[in-house]
């Protein structure tokens, strides 16, 4: 089956939409990751630059990034072969990532038996509500998605 012109046009948006997720995934991450201290400004704001920087990643990591998932109009016979491998790895890493986090925690809380969790695993033991931890794996999820789903497409082009 030939491709019409207007298929062709959505399969490079789908792949351009990749890209731009997978940078706004980086930025997130980047953006977690590091002290912003120094972008705070006396009054307790942040730079307009900072915060429209972060609502258009958020608004690529948590709309577009599902979407860009579940469009499968959107994809070409190789998109979709990438789609089926990237789903392949996701289920591996759904199911070992937790639970090596679990025994890491497990195994060094026996050997320094503290009080309180040590670093890093400290920063689970946050206060948060049920909505935050789905909202936030629900985010984390889609950006793996588009980080596998890139990871394989540079695999491919090597």
């Amino acid at each position: 089956m030939q491709a019409t012109k207007t298929d062709r046009g959505l399969y490079r948006w789908y792949y351009r939409l990749m890209n731009l997720c997978l940078l706004a995934g980086v930025v997130l991450i980047a953006d977690a990751a590091l002290s912003v201290a120094p972008l705070v400004y006396a009054d307790g704001s942040y730079p307009a630059w900072y915060l429209a920087l972060g609502y258009i990643g958020i608004f690529l990591a948590s709309f577009v990034a599902p979407v860009l998932v579940v469009a499968r109009f959107m994809r070409d016979e190789y998109a979709e072969q990438l789609f089926h491998r990237t789903t392949d790895v996701m289920i591996y890493v759904a199911v070992a990532v937790p639970f090596v986090i679990f025994a890491a925690a497990v195994v060094v809380y026996a050997i320094t038996s503290a009080p309180e969790a040590p670093y890093p695993f400290n920063l689970f033991m946050e206060e948060i509500t049920v909505w935050k931890a789905m909202w936030e794996a629900y985010e984390y999820f889609c950006l793996l998605f588009v980080f596998i789903f890139q990871f394989l497409r540079w695999k491919d082009s090597r």
